[in-house]
């Protein structure tokens, strides 16, 4: 299917970063644990392919831009992820929820405290979750 959208290409994290609205955005704050003071900056990775990086910049508990080409310095990262594509495909289907796939070491967390982790599981699992939604070419 032509309309599909390469995995982390910058135009998937465009679409993504579109769908973070309405319902979907509202579900997404209020899974966080403070969504008011919620600025920060994650980073997804897929571990067999380092080219293949996305991140998305969340302020007030609302996703504010997503890209894979105009990706932040380390240290502005709050948390970092990197797993293989089948894992985050399963994620993004609804097969295991994403935090269950960092809990259980299949997406490993690289950057950031469990802690932080634990507490903003629920808006992760509707993060990655809403994936599910988007034309993805996931034979990347």
């Amino acid at each position: 299917m032509t309309d599909q959208l390469k995995f982390f290409s910058e135009e998937w994290c465009a679409a993504a970063a579109a769908a973070h609205q309405g319902e979907l955005a509202v579900r997404q704050a209020k899974a966080l644990k403070d969504p008011a003071n919620t600025n920060f900056i994650l980073a997804f990775g897929v571990a067999d392919r380092p080219d293949l990086v996305s991140h998305v910049e969340i302020v007030a508990g609302h996703v504010k831009s997503w890209s894979a080409t105009n990706l932040y310095p380390e240290d502005q990262i709050f948390a970092s992820f990197l797993g293989k594509i089948e894992h985050y495909r399963d994620a993004a289907e609804g097969k295991t929820p994403a935090a269950n796939l960092v809990m259980g070491g299949k997406v490993r967390l690289v950057r950031g405290t469990m802690k932080n982790a634990i507490e903003n599981a629920r808006a992760l699992n509707v993060l990655v979750g809403a994936w599910g939604d988007l034309p993805t070419d996931w034979d990347v």
